[in-house]
């Protein structure tokens, strides 16, 4: 491997082979872990919301803006 290398050119491509790999965990990270911690806590917000609002208790699937398009089309047709 690269990181491994004496060369002069192996020296100066270290940095940017180190930084290439630390950015593709660090977006595998935030695309595969944060993303839907961050989207679950969304929900939970608009259910949180939609209840206090109406008084009613809604489910998760309700408050999300595909089901309520689908249900918009549906009573279109």
């Amino acid at each position: 491997p690269l990181i491994f290398e004496k060369s002069r050119q192996a020296q100066f491509l270290k940095p940017m082979a180190i930084s290439i790999a630390y950015g593709i965990g660090f977006a595998t990270v935030l695309t595969l872990i944060m993303l839907p911690l961050f989207l679950s806590f969304s929900n939970n917000v608009k259910t949180s919301t939609k209840w206090l609002a109406t008084g009613n208790k809604v489910t998760k699937e309700e408050v999300e803006r595909a089901v309520k398009e689908q249900k918009d089309v549906e009573d279109a047709a």
